[in-house]
């Protein structure tokens, strides 16, 4: 992290891209041992873009809509057809390109300083400190998600105790839902005079934003309006590149990949910056803590036994396993024929 936010290396090198999505294809396996039975299992271990990785997120996905199903987060105002209250708000967040290199971006997410390094961080929970001033208590969901360039743009849903108002208006991107109150806007730096602001000179728009001064953002408000599929969208977009399986039997999609640069798929580059970004920060890609939770009604995770015979042994190679499959294939194979000259009837394999 040090060489990174240094200018040494960069997640554009090729060098540091070739060794990810080396360590990427690479299978590592857990090995279990039941200290009752003295039986061995290998399990596949859960890697960002594999398929143990891809299933658990995909999981936790569906908890959240589930907890969600049926739930009212938003209602009508009376006398107005475009506008509603609602609970759920979904926040986009970028990074000056000018003020952070796009490694700079991406330790400005870890919670913790880089030793050795003087760099912005926290910058997340420094902006929810300030949400708390504006809307009040709330729970929060963050997924610190890439770029297709590499640089981050992490994403917010905001779950309030206190419902704010919102219009549905027209923009480039569509009809969305907007804050239509005036003193939210202005505290959100998103107020007329800043909104003229940002046509005129964004960097300017940017150093004069009451509670992000690190690039743009964004707020919409998240409305179900007679259908779940709105909703739901908002809610599991920002699963939407941790749910991908990147490595399958006889279908691994970055086989024939050097280096994220030369990735035209625009998905496909922006699921890999994701992965390469939080592996080399060591942040988390996906998070919402027990105010989230509550307020969406998520249960509580069950807590593992301490009481299991099973205990983790070590940690091997996709090569070692390989060929402890071989052998113990040949072990079984030299077994049943041993049986069979014997003239006995093997009654196991």
């Amino acid at each position: 992290m040090a060489d990174l936010t240094s200018g040494k290396k960069s997640l554009l090198g090729a060098d540091l891209q070739s060794a990810f999505l080396d360590w990427l294809e690479s299978e590592d396996y857990n090995v279990f041992l039941n200290t009752e039975s003295g039986e061995k299992i290998y399990a596949l271990s859960c890697k960002r873009g594999n398929v143990v990785y891809a299933t658990r997120k995909t999981i936790k996905k569906n908890e959240l809509l589930k907890a969600a199903e049926g739930r009212a987060f938003d209602w009508p105002v009376p006398g107005f057809r475009n506008r509603r209250m609602t609970r759920l708000l979904f926040v986009t967040l970028s990074f000056d390109h000018e003020q952070f290199s796009m490694e700079e971006a991406w330790a400005a997410l870890r919670a913790k300083p880089i030793e050795g390094r003087d760099c912005k961080y926290n910058v997340i929970n420094s902006l929810d400190a300030n949400f708390r001033k504006i809307f009040g208590p709330h729970g929060k969901l963050v997924c610190k998600e890439a770029q297709k360039s590499g640089y981050p743009a992490p994403h917010m849903i905001l779950l309030l105790d206190n419902p704010v108002m919102v219009e549905q208006v027209s923009t480039r991107e569509g009809m969305s839902w907007r804050i239509c109150n005036q003193r939210i806007l202005n505290r959100i730096g998103k107020g007329p005079l800043m909104r003229k602001l940002s046509f005129k000179d964004h960097r300017k728009a940017i150093s004069m934003n009451p509670i992000w001064k690190h690039g743009f953002i964004d707020v919409k408000g998240i409305v179900k309006l007679g259908s779940e599929g709105r909703r739901r969208n908002a809610l599991t977009y920002p699963f939407k590149y941790l749910t991908k399986c990147l490595i399958e039997d006889n279908d691994s999609k970055i086989s024939a990949i050097k280096t994220i640069n030369e990735i035209s798929d625009k998905d496909l580059r922006t699921t890999l910056f994701t992965h390469l970004g939080n592996k080399c920060f060591r942040t988390r890609d996906i998070s919402f803590g027990k105010g989230f939770k509550d307020r969406i009604g998520l249960l509580p995770e069950e807590s593992v036994s301490e009481g299991s015979c099973w205990k983790h042994m070590s940690l091997i190679c996709g090569e070692l396993k390989r060929y402890i499959d071989r052998m113990t294939e040949k072990q079984n194979i030299r077994w049943l024929r041993d049986s069979l000259l014997r003239g006995g009837v093997p009654c196991e394999t």
